[in-house]
Formats: C-alpha cells, structure tokens, sequence
C-alpha cells in the first residue's frame, strides 16, 4: 500500500490552481478557558489502555532496556513528559485548587509522566538565608506532587538545576553567582551544599502523601544534576581550579612530567609540569590533540567519581528511583560520560534564540526537515542499547516559523526508536488565556501551553508516540564506540558522523559503546516486536561489492575512526563525502535485506523511509509523511496535492501540519470518531521584527494569540461516509460549528477553513457519526 501512495508522493509536484488561495492572514484566538472538556474529543484520559495507572504508585525500574514497572519488568512502559515551568516568572507554584485542576488537566492531555525544574530557584526566591525555603511554596510543591501522584502522573526532578544552589541573597537567581555546577567536581563545601540542598528539597515529609518525596515511588527519576556536563560547564574555557585534579590524574597515569612530555611528543609547554600542577587544558575548538584526548578521558572519569558519591549519598537518603546526569552535549566524550549511568537522558534543539525576547535576539528561520531531521538525528545516536533511554528536553522554539515539523517528527521517530520518554521543554499547558503577570501576556520562547501550535504537536504526540500508533524498527544497529574514537579522535566539539546519524531514518539505532550490548533475539512486552540487534554490519559489509569510487569502510567503529576527529566539521560540510559514504551504507543495508527493495530511501537525494514503511521524509520538500493504521499525518512547506493512505490533501493554500486519528480503536478506514488537527503558525499581536525574513525581534508582542489562518480541501476514505458528521472545535475540545461533508466512491471529502469560524480559528476538528 505505501508504495503507491509514496510514487505519487514524490512525482505530484505540480502547482494547482483551485480558486481558494488567499493572502496570509493572522486572526486572533477567542479562547479564554483552555481547560479540556471531560470525555471531549481531546479528553484522552477517557480512552481504554491509553494512561493505564489511575495512581502513581508503582516503583518504575531499568528493565531488559527500558522503563518498566516492578510488578511487571518484562512489559515496557512509556511516558508522556509534561514539563511544567512554575517559575517565579511564570507565577510560582500554584495554590492547592489550582494543583488539583492542573494534574487532572495533564492526565486528560495525555500526560503520565511531568518534570519540575528550578525547584530550587522557586522556592529561595527573594530569600536571604541559605536554605531559607519560602515555606508557602514549599507547602505548595508538595501538595503539587500529591495531586500529580492522585492522578497517576510520575514525576522527575533534579538534584540541581541552578548555579546557584540554595544559596540565599541572590537577587536574580537565572545569572550563575555561586557556579555550582563548576564547583561540585572540585569544591567540598559546594559538594556538602549539594547534599543538604536535596535532602531539604526531597528528604522532608510530604503531608499529603504521608511519606517523604524521596520514599515516593511517584518520584521515578533523579537528574542529579541538570545539564552540568564538563564538556558543557567548561566550553568557555577550563576554570584554573580544576588542574590540580588534572595533575593528579594525569600522574597516575604517566608518573612524571618527562613521561607525559614523552607521551604527548612535543605538546607539553614551557612551565608546564605535573609536580607544579600548571598543566593547562585546550582550548574547546582544539582539534585531535593528545592533550585533548587525556582531557576528556579526565572529565569523563571524574564525572564518573562525582556521580559515584552522588549516587551513595541519594542511596543512603532512602531513595530507589532511577538516576541521571549530563544530559546535553553531543561529543562521543560525553556520550560514554552519560552512559555510565543506569538511565541515559538527553537534551537537544533544532531553533533557539540568542537573546531570549531582547530586542535585536535572533531566531533562525529555516525548516528542521529540510537539513535531514538532524537535531532529532543527533538524539538517536546518543541512545544507549540496553539502558533506557529519554529525551526530556527537545523542541523548534518560538517563533521558528517551521516549529510545526517538530510537532510531527519527534513523536514519530521517538516511537519508531522505542525510546522511553519525550519531553517538550517548556510550560507544557496552561489553563486560560485570562491569566496575567510574569510570561502569561503572550507566547514566550520555550513556552508551550500559550502556543497552539507547539500544543496541536503534543496533542499529536500523544497519539503516535504514547498510544503508539508509530511501529518500532524492525532492527537495531550498534554503534561500536571504542577508546580510540571517542577520545582520540574527536574533541568537544565533535560528535557521530552525519553518515551514521542517517541510519535512524531507516532502522533502529543506538550506541554500543565497548561492543558490550548483547545481542537480544526479543524484546518481550507491547511496545517492541521481535527485534535483532547488531554489533556491527559485517553481514551488510561483506555483500557489498567495493569499487574505486564508493568504498565500503567495514565496521561501523572503523568508519566512524577513520573519518570523525579533524575531519568531523568538513565532512558535515561536504556533501560529496558524506553522500558518498551514505550511499554506500544504504547499498549495503539493501544488500543485507535489512530494508526491501520497495523502500524508497535514497532513490533521490534526501529521502527517507522507515523499515517500517510508516515514515517518509522527503528533506527537499521539506515534507515528512506519517502513515500508521490509527493515525496518518503530513507537515508540508509547498501547498500541493498529497496522497498518503486514507488521508488525501486534494487543494491547500498554505503550509501546514495535518492530521487525521482514529479515536475508538479502530482503523482508520472504519472508524466512527475521529480527531483532525491543523496547525500552521502563531505569533502575538504586535509583534515586530527588523528584518523581512522575522529572524531579528525588536518587541515579543502581547496577547491576543494570532493564529495564520489556512483552507484545506480534504478526503478521507472510510466505511462509514453516509453516517459521519464534521464539527470544527475549540481549544478545549468543545464541539462547535458543523461543517458540511460530500460523499465520494471512497468516502468523504470536505473543506477545513480557519478564516471564517465563528469561534475563531482553531487547530482541531472531530468527525463522529
């Protein structure tokens, strides 16, 4: 079936003339409440099997590679992660009726799972004395997590989120005053402070759970310490407090000075010496030097020693959840440092601005797709086989015009990954549109739940990534990292070849660092089928014929040695050795029949499909096609005719992410109630640029919310033509205004128009019979 809707995928590329092209428009949102309405088409609590746990109350552990519950290991589990931003920006944590309706708003959204970061900067807000918690926040925090816990959403939380700790009399807690990241690898008075800072936070008694947060089996997971990776802490330059646990390490490793400056063969320095503990670090950008590569085998091993005692204390408080930490660089160095831990986690952006919403702060404004989905590429590979895996920070940020891609993509290959849990960074919902003071007054920049567009994204998130509608790889390849590679022959700055990072496309991937994954011949459970993982592709390899002109280079570790390091940054650039290479690899997958002959990736430059056939991006067009049997779903940037299964995208007038759902368990093509969602952009009133292109703010704007509005000429094949109705709805899942349907042969046809809704635009819209 996917072959033919995929050949007219790619060959209808005809411009239409259908009379219904418009001018952009903008109009404002006239939602005030988004609160959902119970047992509405948005109400996914009130779906069978969806959010399975009516309580949190069930210890989650590392299992056979994933999340799992401990009366049931064998079956894996996924989470839905809300991130939820009470900030004193955004108002602090909120009242105990506030609580109440938000954790039940996150359940019926789809949430099973949320994460409070800056708990500390919250709760020391405006206070003078270390420690000095406000005692009506801190009230209000635990309670938070008790009505989360009632409504069976799991939370994580970090031992550390800001450079400022719990100290008091800092009057703006975002600018690093104390650097407590940099000092808890090397200061024992920060260490001590890390300490009791988590055991005030988390060791106190819950009232509301009768039980203290770090004994709550609601507690799933610790981020020991947010992004505080030494590779990232440091990519300003090595602070001098840190060479003397350099000199250390480095004389248990050469003894002398005259051995390490036999060892590094000239690059040892005048002055420099290990007795006077003046051996300095490179510089970030310094290339495959062996000072580089002693570096990083420092920082990882003493991030390794502080996770260690990091660990023994957190263990030693009485708490049995899972553990993380250095969760957002992307160098093979600090790959491995993350994956010493038993649950990897990571952070990673397509969009962000440099200034915020200052004036003059740019955005870029190109399409995430159209570079070959590479920030979600770059989290793939940084996946470890055998140990969960989360992403609990991603996202195309405000006002990235394109930041509807990321809507669809990263829920459909995170499915397609088997990875355990996702997380759009920030404020994942909000209850009115009402709300005033702090960064309610109009879409922020990592700010979801004022933004209908990142929202209609997390709706759809639910569906393809939660309920699972995208299926798993059929396989998964290892990336077999080793000594050599990873600190020899890349430097901070480095990471995966592009070659490689491709492969997540197509099959599954993940990092076999040490050739240590085991081959495992079934993941049991509901989220993975039978699946095979492979070391190495020796099999695609050794069937490949090698010629002059496209070598095939073997081993993935011996690729990734023979052309990462030095080379990495001019590679990424040059378009004519990575396609080489990349041409090679799909040879030699095709070869193998790890993908079949009806696969058409690579049959042009930039496209794409799953060995599942259910994904399909075509970069060029900045297109990416999603098509499951619950769920079919396109994001395009040219308005033409699109075919996929039962969905058909017959006339547009502008670019759009459409959806179609199925919400009864049934198939598409027989379903009797279904949710379409099209999102397009928003922006907020007023806003101005300096530029044409709206890379460069000069004022974020205020609310009303503006949404582009769009009209789509739709078809959709089902059973059930003659009984159907269509109703656009607002925000909040209410049903509004019918909306006529034709019958066709096949089915229904029907025209989507946001310009002229009564209710205002909206980005959902139910057929039901």
């Amino acid at each position: 079936m996917y072959r033919k809707y995929i050949l007219l995928l790619i060959t209808w590329s005809w411009l239409f003339c259908s009379g219904i092209s418009h001018a952009e428009r903008w109009l404002p949102v006239k939602d005030v409440s988004l609160i959902l309405e119970s047992n509405s088409i948005l109400d996914f609590s009130a779906y069978s099997g969806m959010l399975p746990t009516a309580s949190a109350d069930k210890t989650i552990i590392a299992s056979n590679g994933h999340f799992a519950f401990s009366d049931d290991p064998i079956k894996a589990q996924r989470f839905l992660m809300a991130s939820l931003g009470f900030a004193p920006a955004t108002g602090a944590f909120p009242s105990h009726s506030i609580a109440d309706i938000y954790a039940k708003q996150l359940r019926m959204h789809g949430y099973n799972m949320a994460r409070l970061d800056f708990v500390e900067d919250t709760l020391m807000d405006k206070r003078v004395g270390d420690f000095d918690f406000n005692p009506e926040q801190l009230d209000r925090f635990r309670y938070l997590l008790f009505a989360l816990k009632r409504e069976g959403v799991y939370y994580i939380l970090n031992g550390l989120s800001s450079g400022n700790g719990a100290y008091g009399n800092v009057n703006e807690r975002w600018l690093d005053k104390y650097k407590m990241k940099l000092g808890i690898y090397y200061d024992v008075n920060k260490q001590l402070h890390w300490k009791k800072m988590v055991e005030k936070m988390y060791g106190g008694m819950n009232p509301y759970t009768g039980m203290t947060t770090l004994n709550d089996p609601a507690f799933a997971g610790m981020i020991m310490v947010n992004e505080g990776g030494l590779e990232f802490v440091t990519r300003n330059g090595v602070p001098d407090e840190f060479k003397p646990l350099f000199s250390d390490w480095l004389k248990k490793r050469y003894a002398t000075t005259n051995a390490l400056s036999s060892a590094w063969k000239g690059e040892l320095r005048a002055g420099e010496s290990l007795e006077q503990a003046s051996v300095n670090f490179p510089r970030p950008n310094e290339w495959t030097t062996a000072r580089m590569a002693d570096t990083q085998q420092f920082f990882v091993d003493l991030e390794k020693s502080t996770a260690d005692w990091m660990t023994q204390y957190i263990r030693q408080l009485g708490y049995k959840g899972l553990l993380t930490a250095y969760n957002n660089w992307l160098s093979p160095a600090a790959n491995i440092a993350r994956g010493q831990l038993e649950w990897v986690d990571m952070h990673n952006y397509f969009s962000e601005p440099t200034n915020f919403i200052a004036n003059g702060s740019v955005m870029r404004q190109d399409s995430m797709l159209q570079g070959g989905a590479n920030y979600i590429r770059e989290l793939a590979v940084n996946r470890h086989i055998g140990k969960p895996y989360t992403v609990s920070e991603f996202g195309s940020i405000f006002w990235n015009k394109y930041r509807r891609e990321s809507g669809l993509a990263i829920p459909a290959y995170a499915s397609f990954q088997s990875w355990d849990m996702i997380c759009q960074h920030a404020g994942a919902i909000d209850l009115s549109y009402a709300a005033a003071g702090g960064r309610k007054d109009a879409i922020y920049p990592f700010v979801v739940g004022l933004d209908p567009v990142a929202r209609a994204g997390e709706t759809l998130a639910a569906l393809l990534y939660l309920r699972g509608d995208v299926a798993p790889a059929k396989r998964m390849l290892g990336i077999k990292l080793n000594q050599k590679f990873v600190f020899n022959e890349n430097p901070f700055l480095g990471s995966i070849p592009e070659d490689i990072s491709r492969l997540s496309l197509v099959t599954g991937i993940g990092v076999d660092w040490l050739a240590t994954a085991q081959p495992i011949s079934k993941y049991q459970g509901q989220i993975e089928p039978a699946n095979t993982v492979l070391k190495v592709l020796d099999k695609a390899v050794n069937t490949t014929p090698a010629d002059q002109n496209n070598t095939v280079l073997g081993k993935v570790d011996e690729l990734a040695q023979k052309y990462a390091g030095r080379l990495a940054p001019k590679i990424r650039k040059t378009s004519i050795l990575a396609n080489s290479r990349w041409s090679a690899r799909l040879a030699s997958m095709r070869n193998a029949e790890f993908i079949g002959e009806d696969n058409v990736t690579g049959l042009s430059d930039g496209l794409y499909q799953s060995d599942t056939g259910q994904i399909i991006l075509d970069s060029q067009k900045k297109r990416l096609v999603v098509i499951t049997p619950k769920t079919e779903a396109v994001v395009f940037d040219n308005p033409e005719p699109i075919a996929l299964g039962n969905l058909s995208i017959d006339e547009a007038d502008s670019a759009a992410l459409i959806s179609v759902s199925a919400m009864d368990g049934q198939s598409l093509n027989i379903s009797k109630r279904m949710l379409l969602i099209l999102a397009t952009d928003a922006r907020n009133s007023n806003m101005r640029f300096a530029d044409k292109d709206e890379t460069t703010l000069q004022n974020l704007g205020t609310k009303p919310i503006l949404l582009r509005t769009a009209r789509m000429k739709v078809s959709l094949a089902n059973i059930n033509k003659s009984s159907l109705k269509l109703f656009s709805t607002n925000l909040r899942g209410q049903r509004m205004d019918a909306i006529p349907l034709e019958q066709t042969s096949e089915g229904i046809t029907f025209v989507l128009d946001t310009n002229n809704l009564p209710h205002g635009p909206t980005t959902y819209f139910e057929l039901t019979e």
